[in-house]
């Protein structure tokens, strides 16, 4: 995620990296770049072996856009977004919080 980071700095963005729970997806308000990382302790199901990025935008209080490329992207209600992550296993997910303050108009 560092080189994401140092990438959206590089292009003007303004980022800020926190760990949250899936709960707190509710509150973003910004685009941000999720790490979504295999559950730690699912028992008797299946996860991917391996950790996959998205892009989150919000486009009102309760939904989301998800960018997932090459997939087409697709909008969520945020209440299924978390409980499908839920549903999961997944409980915390890095991301980063961009923001476009920074840029000049």
């Amino acid at each position: 995620m560092l080189e994401f980071k140092n990438a959206l700095l590089s292009l003007g963005f303004e980022v800020d990296a926190q760990k949250l729970n899936v709960n707190e997806l509710a509150n973003i308000r910004a685009p941000s770049i999720l790490l979504v990382l295999p559950p730690e302790n699912l028992e008797g199901g299946w996860a991917p072996p391996f950790a996959h990025y998205v892009v989150l935008w919000p486009l009102d209080k309760q939904r989301v856009r998800i960018l997932d490329y090459p997939r087409e992207s697709v909008v969520f209600s945020v209440d299924y977004l978390i409980r499908d992550l839920r549903s999961a296993g997944i409980t915390n997910i890095p991301v980063l919080l961009c923001s476009n303050q920074g840029l000049a108009n």
